[in-house]
């Protein structure tokens, strides 16, 4: 595995003193307490893979190999080989590192992964994958795999109407084409009522998502007999409203 880097800014320069703040403080912390105090840097490239995408990948392609039974190093190495040589035969991209490809590719790459995690039931932490995927796409993900959309539990997952549907509504009775939804555990339904919408998703950085009939149909949420008849119902209104 490639050694360790960390992104940072220069906060103030006083002669051959220059202090930095570091963006990953907390992983960094984790090398100073053990005694290392020297690091080289290097200029910034905006377009290189970041510090965080890096450490993502390499945590999801571990999580795999936990998965999958494997213990020793060379095992990990072979499974990174492997994951990086399929993702390239589906997406066309040329062979890479993770070392110093772009940062778009390594984007690719985390949303290929957690796809995979997803599809063959992996289960790894939601909380480290801010910035590092597609956000809409991984409400969706959950959606369809009932995971809950913070932690990933899969016990007790409700599916919650971000835009709020009131007490006393029959959700059962609900056009779910107008509501933004997300899969979510009791526990974090819960915080998320306690929080409120605003206050939860700028803790959590995400968003329900609106789905496409085809969609809802297929999750279960609403029938085509359904849609038809709210369709019907709000074209009688109109109607009614106009005369």
């Amino acid at each position: 595995m490639e050694n360790e880097r960390y992104e940072g800014h220069v906060v103030s320069v006083k002669k051959d003193l220059v202090t930095f703040r570091i963006d990953e403080i907390d992983s960094m912390s984790k090398l100073l307490k053990k005694g290392r105090i020297h690091f080289d840097l290097t200029e910034h490239e905006p377009e290189q893979i970041t510090g965080i995408q890096r450490r993502k990948a390499y945590s999801m392609i571990r999580d795999i190999g936990v998965a999958q039974g494997y213990e020793q190093s060379y095992e990990f190495q072979k499974l990174k080989v492997d994951l990086k040589e399929s993702f390239c035969r589906k997406t066309g991209y040329a062979s890479f590192s993770l070392s110093n490809c772009s940062k778009y590719i390594a984007t690719d790459l985390i949303s290929w992964l957690v796809e995979l995690c997803f599809f063959e039931g992996i289960p790894f932490q939601f909380k480290d994958l801010v910035n590092t995927f597609d956000t809409e796409r991984r409400v969706f993900l959950c959606l369809v795999h009932k995971q809950c959309t913070v932690c990933g539990q899969t016990n007790n997952v409700q599916i919650n109407h971000e835009d709020t549907v009131g007490m006393g509504n029959d959700r059962k009775s609900l056009d779910h084409r107008n509501h933004r939804l997300e899969a979510l555990c009791s526990y974090h339904h819960l915080e998320l009522h306690r929080l409120r919408a605003k206050f939860f998703s700028n803790k959590y950085h995400f968003h329900g998502t609106k789905l496409r009939d085809e969609q809802l149909i297929s999750l279960k949420l609403m029938s085509r007999k359904q849609m038809q008849e709210f369709d019907d119902f709000s074209s009688s209104n109109k109607y009614f409203l106009a005369s």
